[in-house]
């Protein structure tokens, strides 16, 4: 997909007019959601254990462009792995894990390049003139990182298998030229509200939109530089930590669905596009969904626990 065409898949927006009916809000959203499980692959949907998803994403940051690949794995209904492979274009290279397994989070990190990405971390350069997070820092950011991969489990299990066991209330009807969508307010207990769209024509998920923090890259130096003396000077190590410190500005996201495929009987989105603000920010393009694939559980565990 060429830039243009990136940019222009994330900016169309939807226009919404929403139209709240106060009476029979519950067994509305009941009734939209059914005719969407329907749709998404009734039995077929109700028997997914678990499910892949792999593909190519283009993400902005700023004034970068990060290129790389995605993979999502659940098992229903509290585990889920994304393992992402990711670069700047001349620049440095990581491997990221995130883990949700029940209620244990980790993560591991690769980098490769004289600098690197930290995403909505503490950062703060260690080791001589620099000096890293505190204890504080760590595990405040953990708590953030975890609550997040809970949140993208929940709107996945939504999205994808139209599952949640949060309540569900109509939210109305939005209004767009292409035609009318069913709206469905989701608020779980102590998570963020989801708004999810449903075509009303073929009871599919058209765009899901929530509030959360705004993600933050930050680009760190590794000591000794970048391979031939290009290296990034690194940023304060106080400025750094005040920045980093600051709460996070709280943002609207858009997820957009379409180029919607039979996988195994059920209806999955192999296009994914997020705007923040109204910006497009990131696209991921899924080359191939898996449905029940064989996950072991154990995968999901840390096993370096120190």
């Amino acid at each position: 997909m060429t830039p243009n065409r990136f940019v222009m898949a994330l900016a169309l927006a939807l226009p919404v007019g929403i139209a709240a009916h106060a009476a029979g809000a519950e067994d509305k959203a009941i009734e939209v959601m059914v005719a969407a499980r329907s749709a998404m692959g009734g039995s077929k949907l109700e028997a997914v254990k678990s499910i892949s998803a792999t593909g190519e994403y283009r993400r902005l940051m700023g004034d970068r462009e990060i290129n790389g690949e995605a993979t999502i794995e659940i098992i229903v209904p509290d585990k889920i792995k994304r393992t992402e492979e990711m670069g700047i274009q001349g620049g440095p290279t990581m491997s990221r894990t995130v883990v949700l397994d029940g209620t244990e989070y980790w993560e591991d990190t690769t980098n490769r390049g004289g600098n690197f990405m930290r995403f909505g971390g503490p950062g703060g350069p260690g080791g001589p003139g620099g000096q890293g997070p505190s204890e504080a820092d760590r595990e405040r950011f953990r708590q953030m990182a975890q609550r997040r991969l809970q949140g993208e489990l929940q709107r996945y299990l939504l999205a994808w298998l139209a599952r949640t066991d949060a309540q569900m209330t109509y939210g109305g009807e939005a209004e767009a030229e292409d035609g009318k969508a069913d709206v469905i307010d989701v608020k779980s207990e102590g998570g963020a509200p989801i708004r999810i769209f449903f075509d009303q024509k073929t009871h599919l998920p058209l765009m899901l939109t929530y509030e959360g923090p705004q993600p933050r890259m930050m680009m760190v130096r590794r000591p000794g530089g970048a391979p031939g003396g290009n290296a990034t000077p690194p940023p304060d190590p106080e400025e750094m930590r005040r920045r980093m410190a600051e709460p996070p500005k709280i943002v609207t996201f858009e997820v957009r669905f379409s180029d919607f495929k039979d996988v195994n009987g059920v209806m999955l989105p192999h296009q994914m596009s997020q705007s923040v603000e109204g910006k497009p920010t990131e696209e991921w393009t899924v080359s191939q969904f898996k449905v029940n694939p064989n996950l072991k559980p154990e995968s999901f565990t840390k096993k370096d626990k120190s």
